[in-house]
């Protein structure tokens, strides 16, 4: 991918982080990884919520940046399955405006993802390879071997 990204720092393997620096200054934001069954991974994303120590995912932050920030999660998304390739990673929006924003990313990016992934959608409960006029509530995303 060849949009800039922000340099990110790996805590462990399955927790990356970041520092947004736009309009609103600058943000700490946190990409983590929770299996959530054997080897299949949910990606938690959101700002860095430093008084309760917490990642708050319903935040809008509007720093001004959100391309580098969506480039920067996928580079992050690249690292993961560089040290575990045979996991699935699972993602939906913390709410529908969110997931909307996923959906629009993989288009964005869709063939040269699906060059490297295979990604799935899921809509009430039926899970099929990504179709671009389809609006899922999650997607599964699997590194191709």
């Amino acid at each position: 991918m060849t949009n800039p990204t922000y340099q990110t720092q790996s805590v462990d393997d399955n927790i990356y982080t970041f520092t947004s620096v736009g309009k609103k200054g600058i943000i700490l934001k946190v990409v983590i990884f929770s299996e959530i069954r054997n080897n299949v991974y949910n990606l938690g994303f959101g700002d860095y919520n430093f008084k309760n120590d917490s990642i708050d995912d319903k935040v809008k932050s509007k720093n001004g940046d959100m391309e580098k920030i969506l480039a920067t999660v996928i580079s992050v998304i690249g690292n993961f399955f560089s040290k575990k390739p045979n996991s699935t990673i699972y993602l939906t929006g913390s709410n529908p405006l969110r997931n909307r924003l996923y959906q629009l990313a993989i288009l964005k990016y869709y063939e040269e993802f699906s060059t490297f992934y295979e990604i799935l959608g899921t809509l009430e409960e039926i899970t099929e390879p990504f179709q671009k006029n389809k609006n899922y509530e999650s997607f599964l995303v699997r590194k191709l071997l």
